[in-house]
């Protein structure tokens, strides 16, 4: 099976203020259906803990056209489309059923650890017997995202219980809503995201420490670090906006 489909309707609790499906909730459908096809695809979490394995997230190319509202009938597609020694690329296509328009487009990377020696493995070996599509979502090969050159806006995070995962550490679906609460308001009331792209470097766990440092390079661009304030970065994020 080399293209996995959920249909998913948008509820309240999922939308913000605005009645948009928020980016927490997209990003947790994303893992929803990874995880799914994962499962039927032989490589999912049970096979993981009985082989001592985990995937983790190393980034995320997202492209937003519009965003689901409270009510929406939505298909996701999801597809494995390439392998390395190191990484997989697993695609995504959010669709409104109603009008057939494509509403978000991601495309993400992901390493599979030995959990005792928290060192990557061949992700080949392990998916020698799995159908690619060879097709991409977003154009984009994760290149290395720049560190910040100055900050503009600096905000420390509280790490939630409710925040960590299975793995222990704080899901990444949490980084995108740390974004926003660390930008003026007046900055983004105005804005929706066009593209986010995330480099996840190292995993956050519910004793760390997490600030988060944004410059604006323009009204339509910012850049962010998240890291303990100190040695240890966590996560770097790019953000396009349009009114």
């Amino acid at each position: 099976m080399s293209e996995f489909v959920k249909e998913y309707e948008i509820a309240s609790y999922e939308c913000d203020e605005n009645i948009d499906f928020r980016l927490r909730s997209l990003f947790n459908i994303f893992q929803d259906v990874a995880d799914n096809h994962a499962d039927l695809m032989g490589v999912g979490y049970h096979y993981c803990i009985q082989n001592k394995l985990g995937w983790v997230g190393g980034a995320y190319d997202v492209e937003f056209f519009s965003l689901p509202k409270w009510n929406d009938k939505v298909q996701l597609k999801t597809w494995p489309s390439q392998t390395n020694a190191a990484t997989a690329y697993r695609e995504f296509e959010l669709i409104n059923l109603k009008t057939g328009q494509v509403m978000v487009r991601a495309s993400s990377q992901w390493v599979l650890l030995d959990l005792e020696r928290m060192r990557p493995v061949s992700v080949g070996k392990h998916l020698e017997k799995c159908t690619l599509n060879e097709k991409r979502a977003v154009d984009t090969r994760f290149e290395k995202l720049s560190a910040i050159e100055r900050i503009d806006f600096q905000a420390e995070e509280i790490i939630r219980a409710d925040d960590i995962d299975l793995n222990h550490h704080v899901n990444n679906a949490v980084y995108p809503t740390w974004i926003l609460d660390a930008l003026p308001l007046d900055f983004i009331k105005s804005k929706s995201v066009q593209r986010l792209r995330i480099q996840y470097r190292h995993p956050i766990k519910r004793e760390d420490k997490v600030l988060i440092t944004t410059q604006i390079v323009s009204e339509n661009e910012t850049h962010h670090n998240i890291s303990d304030g100190a040695e240890k970065e966590y996560a770097r994020v790019h953000v396009l906006w349009k009114k």
